[in-house]
């Protein structure tokens, strides 16, 4: 039994610390286009601020990618050593599932461990890390704000969009001034457009040339037969203010970005002084939690038994079996986190039934495999 034990704890340690890297990778990847493709395309950060900025990335991505890439792992193990007949070997032997189990769940336990100090600690931290270093590539980086071919809208009371950025010259630019509801009250257009950043005094002065302008009326900025032909400069300056920005993207602790002892302070002052708002969405972070660092154990309970049923090895098979359970998994969890405001849905509650459903069924169908 040690042997196979043994062999059972090395192959699933080798699987899943191979299809958890695999994830973590692409996942990295595309949470670094989403944020960062601008930024690196123009060379405005240096490669070491990348690579933080990457590597701050990788433990918020293990919350997702340890259970997921556990269960890839299981199933793929399972689903070999079915479709080979070892398993039936094995219990010819006399060995149950349930004892063939019994390492799979102990590594499970040892996963849960690591994902729970990832989850509560770790994940967090390194999530609230990348935003400020992020913040402050973007307050002190301005130029970043202007894309090619993109509308910028972050700036409060106007949008601007350029079809073309060449370092600190925007080309062929179009600015709408718009009012509180984003009607356009004044467009200016200009051949080009030169960007000085004046971070001392939180703006960027933008010289427009070639610039022509047409105003709305403001009772009834929607009707274009009011529109009046403005005037024409053959050089326009234009101030951005950043002081709004600047205190948006001030880095502030959120529940999302506190770790759970932090968390847990928070309940225990509120329970104590008495909750001045809703407790919902606290408690419902604090066990969802709890919650995601229990998903390894659930998913491997789930997922061996079901690669035993289906019998296929192919590694397609297996990532598409585990992404259905991985999607059952998190739909529920994202109906509680959709809830956390609603207190008479109990979404905290809510939050554990992923785990309840999936390891009854995991038992159910262990049971069920070992009576074959």
């Amino acid at each position: 039994m040690r042997t196979i034990y043994k062999f059972l704890f090395l192959e699933l340690f080798k699987n899943s610390l191979i299809t958890t890297t695999i994830l973590t990778f692409f996942l990295v990847i595309a949470n670094a286009f989403r944020d960062l493709s601008d930024l690196l395309v123009n060379n405005e950060v240096p490669l070491w601020i990348s690579l933080k900025l990457l590597l701050s990335l990788i433990p918020f991505v293990l919350t997702f990618t340890l259970p997921w890439g556990l269960l890839i792992a299981v199933i793929l193990l399972f689903g070999k050593m079915s479709q080979d007949r070892e398993l039936v070997a094995l219990k010819s032997a006399g060995i149950s599932i349930g004892a063939i189990m019994a390492p799979i769940i102990w590594f499970a336990l040892l996963y849960s461990i690591f994902s729970f100090a990832i989850n509560a600690y770790i994940g967090p931290k390194s999530r609230h890390a990348f935003k400020e270093i992020f913040s402050d590539v973007m307050l002190h980086n301005p130029l970043s704000f202007f894309k090619s071919s993109k509308t910028i809208d972050q700036f409060d009371g106007f949008r601007l969009y350029a079809n073309n950025r060449i370092g600190a010259r925007l080309q062929d630019v179009y600015i709408w001034e718009t009012d509180a509801e984003l009607r356009p009250l004044r467009s200016i257009r200009a051949s080009e457009a030169d960007i000085e950043p004046d971070l001392a005094h939180q703006r960027i002065l933008l010289t427009l040339w070639n610039a022509r302008q047409e105003e709305r009326n403001i009772a009834d900025p929607q009707n274009v037969k009011l529109v009046m032909p403005g005037s024409r400069a053959t050089q326009l300056p234009y101030e951005i203010s950043l002081a709004t920005l600047f205190d948006r993207l001030a880095v502030r602790k959120s529940i999302g970005l506190s770790t759970l002892d932090e968390i847990g302070r928070q309940i225990v002052a509120a329970d104590l002084f008495g909750f001045t708002s809703n407790p919902t969405p606290v408690l419902t972070e604090f066990q969802k939690r709890l919650a995601f660092s229990l998903s390894c154990f659930t998913f491997v309970l789930v997922g061996a038994p079901l690669a035993i049923q289906v019998q296929r090895k192919e590694t397609s098979i297996g990532v598409a079996l585990s992404l259905f359970i991985v999607l059952s998994y998190y739909v529920i969890v994202l109906l509680a986190d959709a809830l956390k405001a609603k207190t008479n849905f109990f979404p905290e509650l809510i939050i554990w039934l992923p785990n309840i459903i999936f390891q009854t069924l995991g038992f159910w169908l262990i049971w069920r495999v070992n009576r074959k």
